[in-house]
Formats: C-alpha cells, structure tokens, sequence
C-alpha cells in the first residue's frame, strides 16, 4: 500500500541523495522543528538508558490539560497510526461479527485496510470532485443507520475537506441517536484547531478523537500520537497496547512542543498566508485544478495526462503524491504539501516546464473539466 513520504525507496529509484530531494509528498510541516525543542533534545542523552515512564503519565497530564479534560480520557502511543488501529479494534471488535463500518471516501486507505482486519462489512458514502469534495452532511447522517463505527477524518485526507464544527456537532448528535461510533482522525487538525472536537470527548459519550504529534511540529522520525475519548473505551486501548509504547525522548519532546504556543501560532499564521498564495498560482497555470483544503496540502486535479508526470518530476528531485490509489479518485490527480515559498517556487517552475512539453507536443489538448 503506497503512501507518502518514503524517502529512501524514491531516493534509490531516482539515484538521489535524500538532501537533494524536496518532499511534496508529505505532509510535515516545513517551517521544521520548533526552537524550543532543541535544548530537550541536546540534554536528552542520558535519557536512552533509561526506561520511559510505561502510560505516558507526564505527556497525558500535559495532553488533558490542553483540552480540559482528565487524563483517564488520553491514551498515547507510538504514532497516530499505531493509536488509530488499537482504536479501531476497540470500537469495531470482531466479536460483534460482522462489525459495520461507514468511510467517507476518499479517505486515509488506512480506515479500510484497519477495518478489513476486524471482517468488517463497510459501506461507503463518496465525495464528488463536481462539489470540491465537500462532506455531504446530509448523507453521510442518513448512512448512520445500522452502522458500529463512522471513521472519518477530519480535516480528510487526501482532499483536505472538512465540515464547519456546527456541522461536526450535528453529525456527532446523530450518531449518539443512532448508538454509532464515530472515530475522528484529526492528524492535521492542528493546522485548523477551530474545527476540532478534542475538546468535547468527556461531553460526547460516542466519541474518540485520534491526533499526531508529529506532523504539525516536524517529528516525524519519533512517532508520537494520542487518543482522546470516553474512559471506558480508553481504558480497553491501553490494555490492548500495554506499556512504553511511547519513548522517553518522544514524551519529552511532545510536551515540550505542546508548551509552544508562539510556534503553533507562527506556523498557522505562515500556512493561511503561503497556502492561499499556492493555491492561486497553481490554477494560473490552467492545466491544473486545485481544491481548496483546511490542511497543509492541496489535492490537485490535472486537465492534461500525467504519462510520464511524475517520472518528469522525480528526475528533477521533485516527490510528489499520486492519488490513484486513494478510493473515487483516478491516475489525474495528485496531492501536494504546502511547503515554504522557494521550494513552492520551485515546483511551479517544474510545473511550467512540464506544460511547456505537453504544449509543445501538443499532447493531449486541455480538457474541459474545471
């Protein structure tokens, strides 16, 4: 199953250095690691030999104080994905065989494959590019009937889509009717707080909310990500994980970023000032479509054929995510980070390059989706 980011095997495909390569293909905040945290990384040597504290106790007090909640409502584990598939086996057990799940897709392909593990029988509600991939609300609360579990992320990937939080608040009250599940991804949500419910788990009794700390603050490399959710549901995901599934280093540099409220603050500022910039200069070279996102990245839609795009790209130490693997979508589009100016910049010259080729070859005319 592809996904982005794999920096070695595209570095060995196209026999580049992994510092010659600009990765557009995920979604890690470019502005890089917060100052603050480089004195706790720098002072954490002594910390390798030694045992991190087995549930996480100081990372989850410091999680539960950032969405007034108490700790016995936070699980933390090795990543948001390590902590979405326990969520996942918890709130869709095989034992209630066949457990019904509902997706919104295109989503994270992850949801189906985790969701497959349990013999889940999934249903689907589809998002159409003719409305930008907007939630339909409507449906997917008319599709809640007879479902276990709703897995939706939020904002969604690969569209960068997402529902008004009153929007959220009335699925989220029809779900609790209709006695479903709904597991929130928010692993891009620090890039829009406004429309997370993290805050609402020990008010929702049907709610768990997955998020990543490691995409928004540059740590990718330690995998470090958290549940929030009722005590009962948490409490049966730290048994299914056990014990130090977060390390030392990964705990002390996850507090540390969430004390960072001025670099939180810098990099949503920098994302609506450069995601807005991209987003225009992109449609001005008029044989792409992008889609407005909540996210750091933009979903992309070309109006000529990607033969031989992203090789194209690759040779020029360009990585970009195709999307034909993501359910509803096709080989036409792709997904982009927003990254910093120069390196935006850099792509669109690339871009204005590969138009140039079509162009030139007159292959194939523009078509007239919009």
């Amino acid at each position: 199953m592809a996904h982005g980011g794999n920096f070695s095997e595209f570095a060995r495909r196209y026999q580049k250095k992994e510092c010659d390569i600009i990765d557009f293909s995920s979604s890690i905040n470019p502005l890089g690691l917060p100052e603050s945290l480089n004195s706790v990384y720098q002072n954490s040597m002594d910390d390798l030999s030694r045992y991190p504290d087995p549930y996480a106790a100081p990372l989850r007090a410091k999680i539960a104080e950032s969405f007034s909640c108490s700790q016995k409502h936070v699980v933390v584990g090795n990543g948001s994905m390590g902590v979405l598939e326990v969520a996942v086996r918890v709130l869709a057990p095989q034992r209630a065989y066949p457990p019904h799940v509902l997706l919104v897709e295109p989503c994270f392909s992850e949801y189906r494959r985790l969701a497959e593990l349990q013999k889940a029988h999934i249903d689907t509600v589809a998002l159409s590019s003719e409305d930008h991939f907007k939630f339909p609300l409507k449906e997917i609360i008319k599709s809640l009937t007879a479902k276990d579990v709703l897995i939706l992320g939020h904002p969604n990937n690969p569209t960068g889509t997402s529902l008004s939080r009153e929007g959220l608040c009335q699925l989220l009250n029809a779900a609790e009717q209709e006695n479903v599940w709904v597991l929130v991804d928010e692993a891009f949500s620090d890039w829009a707080p406004d429309i997370s419910m993290a805050s609402k788990v020990s008010e929702l009794g049907r709610l768990v909310v997955v998020r990543s700390l490691t995409k928004f603050f540059a740590l990718a490399g330690i995998r470090s990500g958290y549940a929030l959710g009722p005590k009962s549901v948490i409490n049966e995901m730290m048994k299914h994980m056990g014990p130090w599934t977060c390390n030392r280093l990964a705990q002390k540099l996850s507090i540390a970023a969430l004390r960072d409220h001025a670099f939180q603050d810098e990099s949503r500022r920098w994302l609506m000032r450069e995601r807005s910039w991209f987003y225009d200069a992109l449609q001005q070279l008029q044989i792409l479509q992008p889609f407005q996102s909540s996210a750091n990245f933009l979903l992309i839609q070309s109006r000529v054929s990607l033969d031989g795009f992203f090789d194209f790209l690759g040779k020029r130490g360009v990585f970009v995510r195709p999307c034909q693997n993501f359910n509803g979508l096709d080989k036409s589009y792709f997904r982009v980070a927003v990254r910093t100016r120069w390196e935006n910049k850099l792509l669109l010259g690339v871009l204005e390059e590969w138009k140039n080729l079509i162009l030139k070859m007159d292959r194939p005319k523009l078509a007239s989706k919009t």
